[in-house]
């Protein structure tokens, strides 16, 4: 009797969850028909919201869009003009912009948007998945999904955590759990009675200790009083429950914008949908489009067309932005000077160059290539090239001034033999006898030298006694070091190039040309590159220099150049009037918008898309 009630009460169930799916199929099969859709608008006035994040409405409302073909509309003929009358009951109705102009302020961006979901898309039973998509330049990025979530659908949900925490629970933490303990311990009592007898006992005993103690491995008494087929079990549910969460409940991971709850499918929802994001250099334009799907039973049994787009159109004090030429003066010399280093590895007391040892070959050929390049520019004439050799302190000064000497005139030789095109008298030679400066220079940051040492090395009389500071550095202990790491450095060819320009007869010229790093700085700010711009305008100190520190965030800097540049430009009186607001200074901002207006009136409609100057006109009533 029992087991009959049981059958027909499950029978029953049956049939009442096939009946619900059927209702609930229908329903989909007409939303699918009719191609439903929900719908996307922005906020035509912020002061007026009729949409909040949350919020929920009743009733059908009428929507105003543009339309190219006739309104057919219900009329009757008046009795006393003869004219047929219009009789249409207009319900209210709501503006719906597919675009709107939001203002980027440091470098971020909000934008806000009503998503409407129609009465046929709630369901109880179902579960609406929203995910919002815009693009940010060439990057897709998918925002925080809006989920409406059916009061049984949650249900479902909740049950499905309850099996998840049951399942859980079912997954052993504690490896102990594994071992058949007591069928473990009767045998220790049977075969090592000495060793039960310390059941109790705290002590510590190391591994290889009990190890001795037992006769045998503890890896293999535990081995055989494992639960392996528990153990198998246990991993199998491990590597699952990843997946076990989404099976049972039905959800989405990540974060969740907006998860709400409705208890029927009766009236239409509408939410809106605030996000701020990062500005980038080149923003101009975030289009914005919104895909999902009804989900029943954790499985989605419609696609969301989300076939309307929004777009925002970034609106930017870098606009602004003044993009005339500058130019900065600069002073031309006549004369132009420059020079190159080589060190050539001359034999030992030597002025023999080597040309065929690889490191003087490359640095010939260097050093050859460098005076052919000077020597062909069109706009130099050169005048003389002056090639000086130094050596190291090692030997008496009057030697090394002689060799010096000779290893300047072997350079000069070898770069008129090589080059074949070297005007006579150009090449001139000079020695510099011994580098003391570099050598200092050396010892100063070489931690291989004592500190002991290094303060006898510089207060040596070099300058006046050179051949004295030579021998005394010889009874320092790092002199072998110099010698064999220090001084063939010093043994170095210098080539000083002076030149002229070629026409020019005064000394100087002063000349006009476009400040590149001025312009550089105008284009990162149009970039909305703020933080390159203030580098490079900030030194500047003008209307540009005012108006990359106030796209920054730096509004005291930017309202004390402001404040000194000239009050009969609309666009600095202007750009004064968003400092001051932002300061809290509203009557004073109110004074310079005017002012701007006053100077030029299509500063009113410029004003509209700033809120700092919205916010003015509303409070102060300028229209």
């Amino acid at each position: 009797m029992c087991s009959d009630i049981i059958r027909v009460f499950a029978a029953f169930s049956i049939l009442a969850v096939a009946a619900g799916s059927c209702g609930t199929s229908g329903k989909i099969s007409k939303i699918a028909k009719a191609g439903v859709d929900i719908s996307l608008s922005v906020p035509q006035d912020e002061e007026k919201e009729d949409c909040d994040e949350g919020q929920r409405h009743d009733g059908a409302r009428e929507e105003v869009r543009e339309t190219d073909g006739p309104v057919i509309m219900n009329a009757i003929r008046d009795s006393e003009t003869g004219e047929m009358v219009a009789t249409d009951f207009l319900e209210a109705s709501r503006v719906v912009a597919r675009f709107r102009n939001v203002a980027e302020r440091g470098g971020k961006v909000t934008i806000a948007f009503d998503v409407t979901v129609p009465s046929e898309m709630v369901n109880p039973a179902w579960q609406l998945r929203l995910f919002p998509e815009i693009t940010v330049l060439d990057e897709h990025i998918t925002l925080d999904p809006v989920l409406v979530t059916g009061r049984k659908y949650r249900a479902a949900q909740i049950r499905g955590y309850e099996r998840y925490r049951d399942f859980l629970a079912s997954v052993i933490t504690d490896s102990s759990d594994f071992v058949m303990v007591r069928q473990l311990e009767i045998f220790i009592s049977r075969n090592f009675p000495d060793i039960y007898a310390m059941k109790n006992d705290t002590s510590y005993v190391s591994e290889p200790m009990a190890e001795s103690i037992f006769g045998l491995r503890q890896k293999e008494v535990l081995e055989h009083y494992t639960r392996r087929h528990l153990m198998a079990r246990n991993d199998r549910r491990k590597k699952v429950s990843e997946n076990m969460l989404g099976k049972l409940v039905g959800g989405l991971e990540g974060s969740i914008k907006i998860d709400t709850v409705v208890s029927d499918g009766t009236g239409e929802i509408c939410y809106r949908y605030t996000q701020t994001l990062e500005s980038r250099p080149g923003l101009r334009r975030i289009p914005l489009s919104v895909s999902g799907g009804i989900y029943e039973n954790g499985k989605r049994r419609y696609a969301v067309p989300g076939k309307e787009e929004l777009a925002f159109y970034i609106s930017s004090l870098s606009s602004l932005a003044d993009t005339s030429v500058r130019y900065r003066t600069v002073v031309v010399e006549r004369n132009v000077y420059d020079y190159t280093k080589a060190v050539i590895d001359f034999g030992s007391a030597s002025s023999c160059i080597d040309t065929a040892s690889g490191t003087n070959a490359q640095e010939l050929r260097r050093i050859r290539s460098c005076m052919e390049k000077i020597l062909a520019m069109d706009d130099f004439v050169a005048d003389s090239v002056v090639i000086s050799a130094s050596s190291s302190p090692e030997g008496s000064y009057r030697y090394n001034s002689v060799l010096s000497t000779e290893r300047a005139g072997a350079v000069a030789a070898y770069l008129s033999s090589a080059s074949g095109k070297i005007p006579d008298g150009l090449l001139k030679v000079r020695s510099e006898p011994e580098n003391w400066e570099l050598f200092m220079t050396m010892v100063s940051h070489d931690t291989l030298v004592s500190e002991t040492s290094r303060e006898k090395i510089i207060a040596l009389p070099y300058r006046e006694s050179p051949d004295f500071a030579e021998g005394a550095m010889r009874n320092l202990p790092e002199y072998r070091y110099f010698r064999e790491k220090l001084y063939p450095l010093l043994r170095t060819v210098r080539l000083d190039f002076h030149l002229h320009r070629k026409g020019m007869e005064k000394d100087t010229l002063h000349t006009s040309v476009v400040d590149s790093a001025y312009m550089e700085g105008v284009a990162a700010m149009e970039r909305l590159d703020y933080r390159r711009a203030v580098a490079l305008l900030g030194k500047y100190g003008d209307y540009n220099s005012a108006l990359a520190y106030l796209s920054s965030g730096y509004d005291d800097k930017a309202l004390r150049i402001l404040l000194g540049l000239d009050r009969n430009s609309a666009r600095v009186a202007y750009l004064t009037a968003v400092a001051l607001s932002r300061a809290g200074k509203n009557e004073k901002a109110v004074e310079f918008f005017r002012r701007s207006i006053s100077l030029e009136p299509s500063m009113i409609h410029r004003g509209r898309l700033d809120p700092e100057i919205r916010e003015l006109m509303l409070e102060y009533g300028i229209e």
